[in-house]
């Protein structure tokens, strides 16, 4: 079939309408507008209605697909994917988008596109590019940092990171599976690719992009190391711990699981001392998550808050990870950017 590719917008949103309307902006200027962009909205108000309906420049055409209930960040491209693949071609491309993490700037579309184009035809089992991506060390349960001298041209990864602008090929999710929904949030990415990764499908990041993107953020050079200290316990930590338990115990790791699993308990019983309070609320936390991860309780277990992860301004340079939390209890979005 000749003629450019399709670009498939899939893109998450939940009670976040201001930080919705900043993503439809970010990517109505785009030099490359998607084709088709699907709303998936797992909290409809009035207020995402009206957003949406105000982004008809943000692509091609725009489609609102709202939720019963609400099936998170990964439940919800799961749903997107589903969509894509009764109206796609195997040769389009899908792009996952968050609703509060827009595009780092406009010109990243048709970049990663020439780029996407440029990997498939040098590797006919491409599955997907982003800006940056990372490799699981299965020993530890954790993300490997690629070091800063392998960041140029394209750089093998076996997954593209979280709002990292990841392109996917149609074919490879139509014959390997969406994202894994019930995961709920965290770790989506991590799953997917290296789920398509066993199946024979490569992954890529763009490494000039990627240097540039850490070289603005101040992060080259750097020599990262698993820290003790404890940091804030929300949601979203409980959602990575125990997802990251599921998917080592799915992926046949055990003991690796078992490890996360005494790393996250041990953590905190180490920091009592020091923060009581803290570290009996993670102690709590890495006890649920562990539990249910080993017993399989998946889908929504913990409500999540709406507001966004961090007041973000236009044209502000986001870090290049993807991770919210390392699994074996530090932050992974530091080991891997």
């Amino acid at each position: 079939m000749s003629g450019r590719r399709r670009l498939f917008g899939v893109l998450v949103t939940f009670r976040r309408p201001a930080a919705l309307a900043l993503t439809f902006e970010r990517l109505a200027q785009q030099d490359r507008v998607l084709d088709h962009l699907i709303v998936i909205d797992n909290a409809p108000t009035e207020a995402s209605r009206a957003a949406v309906e105000a982004a008809g420049a943000s692509a091609g055409s725009v489609e609102h697909l709202e939720m019963e209930d609400n099936l998170g960040f990964t439940g919800g491209v799961a749903a997107g994917m589903h969509r894509v693949l009764e109206i796609a071609d195997d040769r389009d491309w899908i792009v996952v988008l968050d609703d509060d993490d827009p595009v780092p700037y406009l010109t990243i579309f048709s970049e990663l596109e020439r780029f996407a184009e440029e990997m498939l035809a040098r590797d006919d089992r491409t599955a997907g590019v982003g800006i940056s991506g990372g490799r699981f060390d299965w020993r530890r349960g954790r993300i490997r940092r690629v070091p800063d001298r392998e960041l140029q041209g394209s750089v093998r990864v076996d997954h593209v990171a979280g709002n990292q602008v990841p392109f996917y090929l149609v074919a490879a999710v139509r014959e390997a599976g969406t994202f894994h929904a019930p995961l709920f949030f965290g770790l989506s990415e991590i799953e997917f690719g290296l789920r398509l990764t066993r199946a024979g499908y490569s992954f890529y990041a763009n490494g000039d992009i990627w240097r540039q993107r850490r070289g603005d953020a101040g992060r080259l050079g750097l020599d990262l190391r698993p820290a003790w200290r404890l940091g804030p316990t929300n949601w979203r930590r409980y959602y990575v711990l125990r997802n990251s338990i599921y998917m080592l115990r799915r992926f046949s790791h055990p003991g690796t699981a078992l490890r996360v699993t005494a790393v996250n308990l041990l953590k905190p019983l180490i920091n009592l001392p020091v923060e009581p309070r803290l570290a009996t609320r993670h102690l709590a936390m890495n006890i649920r998550a562990t539990w249910d991860g080993w017993a399989g309780r998946m889908g929504l277990r913990v409500q999540p808050d709406s507001d966004a992860r961090h007041a973000r301004k236009a044209g502000a340079a986001p870090v290049d990870a993807g991770s919210p939390a390392d699994v074996s209890g530090t932050d992974v979005s530091q080991e891997a950017r």
